[in-house]
């Protein structure tokens, strides 16, 4: 179907053969696709402001709920199976397209956010939050899913980095504006009406985004062959999915997803419970983080994509695993606020790693699976991490009496990846997708048709 003078258009050209050098290239191979990009980018930036609430309010929460810091980790863990659950959305992706998964996580996701600013107690609190954040990470993983479709391979791993870069600037603007909402008597209710802005902009999406070419031609190509959305076709699926040729690799990202998650659920949600309750900080001492998150949140994406690039996705993975360990180390054990500042803003940009193993996801897997392997590995299964990690790290902290130690300890799974990713996954660097479909069985050593 042709796009009207009000939608967004991509071209689908043949695709430059070599890699644009610098970012005067990446600026013009990304210029015909920059409505695209801007829709994406500013739906994604909202999505890292809402998904930043979750950790940040949590001395809040506890303050004004009357919780303990064990009740605050299950609170975290039972909201972040939403993201669990994000499973069943995404998979849809692969039936009935990107385009309408994406327009209905993006309402959804604004629309709960705003709900939970008049969350009554605890109990309803996180009941609008297991929600929320499900319809967050559908709306975060088709952005990646939809630019990495539309866009040619050599500058796809930088673009997905300057995508996640905007997304990590969002999730930086919330402490900055904390202080200010509580002088105007708003408080953390206030930062859930601001994340539901996307609301107002949800008739722009409606009418200018666009379904992918590429789930274009497999629609038709399923037609023909009669592919339904039934469950002789879900069995397919799965059985394409799960296919001896493809199980080593599938369970293999899953493992480094499951690892990520687990990372983030406890090191990046339990910063405000550590820095209130060891180190004595309040909202104000907030108000000063983004001067170094935003810089470095920034900075930490734009360099996964070049990394991704110019380095490969082992390359990239490596260093961002490393530099994850260590930051986490730092700022939990760090004492002095310049020290922990510091390492808290390495921390932001290094979570440029979702980037990474995001892109890596959807490399190893053709057209046809890429929505369901990127929903089972990062959501139904991966995201365990997350609701694992909160509630472990809430057990380990009262039992070890810190989370200046328990953190750390937990963070050490990031290095735990390593033989993963040199060892098991396969190098994806430059791989076309619209070549993919086709020589997937060559590309990376599946044996078998790619198609469902």
């Amino acid at each position: 179907a042709e796009s009207d003078t009000r939608a967004v258009s991509t071209p689908h050209s043949a695709h430059p053969e070599e890699r644009p050098a610098g970012e005067p290239g990446l600026l013009r191979s990304l210029a015909p696709y920059s409505g695209l990009f801007w829709l994406l980018t500013i739906a994604t930036f909202f999505e890292g402001f809402d998904t930043k609430l979750a950790g940040l309010v949590q001395p809040l929460l506890k303050q004004e709920f009357a919780a303990t810091t064990e009740q605050l980790g299950l609170v975290l863990g039972i909201s972040s199976f939403g993201m669990v659950l994000a499973f069943f959305i995404i998979h849809l992706a692969d039936w009935v397209g990107r385009r309408p998964v994406f327009l209905g996580a993006l309402g959804a996701y604004a629309l709960l956010t705003l709900a939970t600013s008049l969350a009554p107690d605890l109990f309803v609190y996180t009941g609008l939050q297991v929600f929320a954040r499900m319809a967050m990470v559908v709306e975060l993983s088709l952005a990646y899913l939809i630019l990495s479709e539309e866009l040619p391979a050599p500058i796809r791993g930088r673009a997905n980095g300057v995508l996640g870069a905007f997304a990590a600037l969002g999730a930086a603007m919330p402490p900055a504006l904390l202080a200010p909402l509580e002088f105007l008597g708003l408080g953390w209710r206030g930062l859930f009406v601001i994340g539901a802005a996307p609301l107002l902009l949800f008739p722009l999406y409606w009418t200018r985004l666009r379904e992918t070419r590429a789930f274009q031609e497999r629609r038709i190509v399923s037609a023909e062959v009669g592919h339904r959305f039934d469950l002789a076709g879900e069995w397919r699926l799965a059985r394409a999915l799960f296919a001896p040729t493809r199980a080593r690799r599938f369970a293999s990202i899953t493992a480094l997803w499951f690892a990520v998650n687990f990372w983030s659920g406890s090191a990046m949600t339990f910063f405000t419970i550590h820095t209130f309750g060891e180190r004595g900080w309040t909202a104000i001492d907030l108000v000063w983080l983004p001067l170094g998150t935003i810089p470095f949140g920034f900075a930490g994406y734009v360099l996964s994509g070049h990394a991704m690039d110019r380095l490969g996705r082992r390359g990239a993975a490596t260093l961002y695993l490393i530099g994850a360990f260590v930051a986490t180390a730092c700022c939990y054990l760090a004492e002095s606020k310049l020290a922990i500042y510091g390492a808290w803003s390495a921390m932001v940009g290094l979570n440029a790693i979702w980037t990474i193993v995001t892109t890596w996801t959807m490399e190893l897997f053709p057209t046809g699976l890429r929505a369901t392997a990127l929903a089972v590995s990062a959501n139904l299964l991966g995201r365990m991490g997350m609701v694992i990690g909160p509630i472990v790290a809430g057990g380990l902290s009262t039992a070890w009496g810190s989370t200046a130690y328990a953190i750390p300890a937990l963070a050490g799974v990031m290095l735990l990846c390593l033989p993963i990713v040199w060892w098991i996954l396969p190098e994806t660097l430059g791989l076309d997708l619209s070549e993919a479909d086709a020589e997937t069985g060559l590309a990376l050593g599946l044996d078998q048709p790619v198609g469902i």
